[in-house]
């Protein structure tokens, strides 16, 4: 599986060679061996070709920020990401890659801003923490816990929030 990022300015292929019985991924076609030595809601800590090496991850409405070893990297999928439009009136946060979800960080009806944790996930041994683009409502979390989904399930549904009312009219 083949995906085009950006990582800054940079333009970057990561091609998924093997799943198991380890992770094998190509970096612009050099490949790289990753175990997962231990993880956290937003914290890791992998041997990357044998070397030791702990960061943290976040995805938010920009991509990915992942700082590894006391660097900060910004990664966006060039197809659009994990978001897409629904006919105008919400976004659908939909699932890069299959997985499972682990914990849902809100519940329907809750109001969110931009860069609210909304639910984490696990693919490829990774947790990933799925954050709200922007402000809104959760209109519907469309996968329980524990539960596996496919690439390209929506995940959660967010709406534009309600204006606000206007208080103490007229008398």
């Amino acid at each position: 599986m083949r995906y085009d990022l950006l990582r800054g300015e940079d333009r970057v292929s990561l091609d998924i060679i093997a799943r198991r019985p380890d992770l094998i991924v190509a970096l612009d076609e050099t490949p790289h061996k990753i175990e997962e030595l231990s993880h956290g809601e937003d914290s890791f800590e992998l041997r990357i070709d044998g070397c030791l090496h702990r960061g943290r991850r976040c995805i938010t409405s920009r991509g990915i920020e992942i700082r590894l070893d006391g660097r900060t990297f910004l990664f966006q999928r060039l197809d659009g990401g994990h978001r897409a439009a629904v006919g105008g009136q919400g976004d659908e946060i939909r699932a890069d890659m299959p997985g499972v979800l682990i914990a849902c960080h809100v519940e329907p009806g809750a109001l969110v801003e931009p860069g609210a944790p909304l639910v984490t996930i696990e693919s490829m041994k990774l947790q990933m923490t799925i954050s709200a683009p922007r402000a809104g409502r959760i209109a519907r979390i469309h996968v329980a816990e524990n539960v596996p989904f496919e690439r390209g399930a929506a995940l959660v549904s967010l709406v534009p929030p309600e204006p606000a009312t206007a208080s103490g009219g007229e008398r």
